[in-house]
C-alpha cells in the first residue's frame, strides 16, 4: 500500500537482512554487483536508501523504478525534490512543453538532463515511464524509522542537526523528536529543509571539531548526501555516500580512478562493500557502530 506520510516506520526484519546504499545516482551497475555479491535475498532481505537515486549516472529512470519493488525502501532526497519542483507545471496539468515550462531551479544544471530522453513531444508530455517513476517520487518519506529499542535505527538524507545547535541543548534532533514528528505526521520546516540540504555535520566546521561517534538519545542514523571516500559516523549519523557518480565520471572521461564508489551497509553485521566503476574489484571492510 503506497502512502504519502513524511516519515514512516517499519518492525524490525526478523527474517532476513537489512541494508542501507549510498547516494546511487543512477548507478545502477554498480547497485546490481553489490546485490549479487552479498546474495541479496528479495524474498526476506530489505533494501533502504538514503535518496538521491537520480541524476548524473548512467541509469537514473532505472534507479527511480526500484521504488516499485517490494523489497525497496528509500527516502527522498534533495535532487528528487528537485525533480519534482522542476515537473510542479506538468504533475499539475499533465502537460510539458520542453520550450516554455522550464523551471530554473538548478535540476538539469545538477544532472537532471537526462529527462530529455523521456520527453513525447508529440503528445506534449513525458512518457508512460517516466510518468511512473515521477508519481513514485511524490510518495517518498523523509525519513524511516525501522525497529525499536538497541534494535532501532533511521534512514535519512542529508542529517539531523538542528539550525540553532550553537544555543539548543542538543546538535541534532534526537529519537524523542522524531517519535513526535512520527505521532503526528508532522516535520517541522525547519527539520524538512535540513533533512534534504544540510552539510552542517559531515562538511562543515562540525566535521572538522572533535566530536563524538555517537549521541545519546539518537539511534543510529544511515544519511548520505555529503560525499567522502569511506563511510564515516559522527553524533550517531553513518554517512555512506563514498561518490558512486564520481567513479562514473572518472570512467567515462578516462581519469584516473580514486577510492569513489557506491557503499552498501548490512545493519546486522556492522558491515560494509563497496564497488566502483573505475576497479573490478570489490572491496569489503569493517564499521564499528559505536
Amino acid at each position: 500500500m503506497k502512502s504519502n506520510a513524511p516519515i514512516r516506520k517499519l518492525l524490525a526484519n526478523t527474517v532476513g537482512k537489512d541494508y542501507v546504499v549510498g547516494d546511487l545516482h543512477g548507478c545502477y551497475g554498480l547497485l546490481e554487483r553489490l546485490l549479487n555479491e552479498v546474495a541479496f535475498d528479495k524474498a526476506c532481505d530489505r533494501l533502504f536508501s538514503v535518496g538521491d537515486l537520480i541524476d548524473r549516472g548512467p541509469d537514473s529512470l532505472r534507479c527511480l523504478q526500484l521504488l516499485e519493488e517490494s523489497w525497496f525502501y528509500a527516502v527522498r532526497g534533495n535532487h528528487e525534490l528537485m525533480m519534482l519542483d522542476f515537473f510542479s507545471s506538468y504533475l499539475a496539468t499533465g502537460k510539458f512543453d520542453p520550450l516554455e515550462d522550464i523551471v530554473d531551479n538548478g535540476f538539469l544544471e545538477y544532472g537532471g538532463d537526462w529527462v530529455s530522453d523521456y520527453v513525447d513531444s508529440d503528445r506534449h508530455c513525458m512518457t508512460q515511464e517516466f510518468n511512473r517513476g515521477l508519481i513514485l517520487a511524490l510518495q517518498m518519506p523523509l525519513v524511516w524509522v525501522v525497529g525499536e529499542g538497541s534494535n532501532r535505527f533511521h534512514v535519512i538524507h542529508a542529517d539531523l542537526v538542528r539550525p540553532d545547535y550553537k544555543t539548543a541543548d542538543h546538535i541534532v534532533w534526537l529519537d524523542s523528536d522524531i517519535d513526535q514528528w512520527l505521532e503526528r505526521q508532522l516535520i517541522p520546516p525547519e527539520a524538512e529543509r535540513q533533512l534534504y540540504w544540510s552539510r552542517a555535520l559531515m562538511s562543515s566546521q562540525l566535521a572538522e571539531q572533535e566530536v563524538a561517534g555517537t549521541q545519546a538519545g539518537l539511534s543510529l542514523t544511515f544519511c548520505g548526501h555529503t560525499y567522502a571516500a569511506k563511510p564515516r559516523q559522527l553524533l550517531s549519523h553513518l554517512c555512506l555516500d563514498t561518490g558512486a557518480f564520481v567513479s562514473w565520471w572518472s570512467r567515462m572521461y578516462g581519469e584516473e580512478g580514486d577510492n569513489s564508489g557506491l557503499t552498501l551497509f548490512n545493519v546486522q553485521e556492522s558491515r560494509w562493500v563497496s564497488a566502483s566503476y573505475t576497479r573490478d574489484a570489490i572491496f569489503w571492510s569493517e564499521v564499528s557502530a559505536e
